[in-house]
Order: structure tokens, then C-alpha cells, then sequence
């Protein structure tokens, strides 16, 4: 009757784990995510552009609403590849730049914050230890330093970017 009870038990306690947290809302993902990342404010951004610090920033939107505008020296890989590409030797060489490390300062944004916490916490769960995601995101980013922002003019006059989409609001 013991080892009964020792295989439900035990059984009961290995089920659980293998539980997917549920959520009714992308709001409320949003807010766990940000219960394991952490946040830079757009003034601390500033300050660290303006430092010696070593940082890699990453922007999850999608091309088209890069070129709309972007926090120079951002590097647009969109939150859907980006848990597939941030390890990838090859996609950093070809990018001419170096693979960030384990430990390595990695800032994300996106439009508003909520993608570029999402993305935050995917690099955590990876294993990233030092990732940020910047607080009120691009749109806090250009209305604090309008004169701090980017285009790729090139993109937005050839026609090569697609039509705005803000993905959602995000």
C-alpha cells in the first residue's frame, strides 16, 4: 500500500511540472515576462549610448517599422526570430558584428515595450543573464529624444518597406 502511495505521489508531483502556465490575456504574459526581466529607462539608454560600456541593442519590430524610425546603433532582428538567430554565429558575422556573450549587456525594444519584454524574457529562459528591455519602448524613446532617432530613408523612398504596421499596437 506504501509504494501505491509513493508512485501517486510522486506521479501527482511530476505531472505538475509539466504544466504550461495559461494566460487569458497577452497583457498578462506581458506581465510575467516582466516579473523575470529587467527594464532601462530611456535615460539610462542615453547615458550608457554616451559611455564606453559595451551593449548590444536589438530592436524586435519588424523591418518595415524599423525603417520608420530607430535608436541608432540598433540591430532589427524581429521578436519572432530572434530566440533562433541571437546564438547563431553566422547571422552576427554576416551583420558584421560580434555574437553577444551569455553575460553581455543585451537591450530589446519594440514599439511600446510589451514585444521586447516578451523577446527579454525568451533570452533569459536561454540563458541570457544580463538582458534589459527598454521601459515605454520606441515610442517613449522618440517623444523623450527626437533628435536621437534614425530613418532609413533609402528603404522608406525606394519602396522597399511595406506599408507601416505597428504589429498590433504592441
Amino acid at each position: 500500500m506504501r509504494k501505491i502511495a509513493l508512485v501517486i505521489t510522486v506521479f501527482a508531483l511530476f505531472s505538475g511540472c509539466n504544466r504550461v502556465k495559461q494566460f487569458a490575456t497577452p497583457e498578462q504574459m506581458v506581465e510575467q515576462a516582466l516579473k523575470i526581466v529587467k527594464t532601462i529607462s530611456v535615460d539610462e539608454l542615453n547615458k550608457l549610448m554616451d559611455s564606453e560600456e559595451i551593449y548590444t541593442l536589438i530592436d524586435v519590430r519588424q523591418k518595415s517599422e524599423h525603417y520608420h524610425g530607430f535608436i541608432p546603433g540598433s540591430l532589427v532582428i524581429p521578436r519572432g526570430s530572434i530566440e533562433f538567430l541571437i546564438g547563431k554565429e553566422k547571422f552576427w558575422e554576416e551583420e558584421g558584428l560580434y555574437m553577444p556573450l551569455k553575460d553581455e549587456k543585451i537591450i530589446l525594444y519594440c514599439r511600446k515595450g510589451n514585444r521586447g519584454s516578451m523577446a527579454a524574457s525568451s533570452l533569459v529562459q536561454l540563458g541570457y543573464k544580463n538582458v534589459f528591455t527598454l521601459d515605454g519602448g520606441w515610442k517613449k524613446w522618440e517623444l523623450t529624444y527626437p533628435d536621437l532617432t534614425d530613418k532609413n530613408l533609402d528603404m522608406l523612398s525606394g519602396g522597399g518597406a511595406e506599408a507601416h504596421d505597428d504589429g498590433g499596437g504592441c
